[in-house]
């Protein structure tokens, strides 16, 4: 049986330009937000499919990466549902297949939390370099708030940290 939680899991190659951009955005999250215990949250990095208990524990979950769907660099991607199976089809990094064999790891362990989401930006650069690339790290607040709504909309209590050490 889930235990009734939400986890919040950032993936990506934070020395990869854009594909660190998961993990940032779940530590600027981690600094927005006062701890919950009913929400975590995990820069997962390139851990794969080391991350799979995070799924199977959690009743909700969102993942957080670059998602490469050929728009424009910084564009924000909301994917639910069906639509993981058309995103990965091509599976043309080796990023994809590592979040592309999570998510099927989760489906045939019964991992699969009750909700999932990914939410991500269309990536510039995945370059050897440790800073985001000026136009996705100019989109990485839009990315956060798209993942605290996306939290709020599922009854998540999230006052921002500031406000509640007032």
């Amino acid at each position: 049986m889930r235990p009734a939680g939400t986890v919040v899991i950032g993936l990506g190659n934070v020395v990869c330009s854009d594909d660190g951009v998961g993990v940032q955005a779940v530590a600027r999250l981690r600094e927005r937000l006062v701890s919950q215990p009913d929400l975590t949250l995990v820069e997962g990095g390139t851990a794969g499919l080391l991350l799979l208990h995070h799924l199977a524990d959690a009743e909700r979950a969102i993942i957080v990466d670059a998602i490469d769907i050929g728009a424009e660099p910084g564009t924000l991607v909301r994917l639910g549902g069906d639509q993981f199976a058309s995103a990965f089809s091509a599976g043309t990094t080796v990023h994809d297949v590592g979040l592309r064999d999570l998510l099927g790891a989760a489906r045939l362990s019964g991992a699969w939390p009750e909700q999932l989401v990914l939410h991500g930006v269309q990536p510039g650069s995945t370059a050897l370099g440790t800073d985001l690339t000026p136009t996705v790290a100019a989109a990485l607040d839009g990315l956060v708030d798209s993942v605290a709504g996306e939290l709020a909309a599922w009854g998540a209590a999230l006052p921002q940290a500031e406000a509640a050490a007032r």
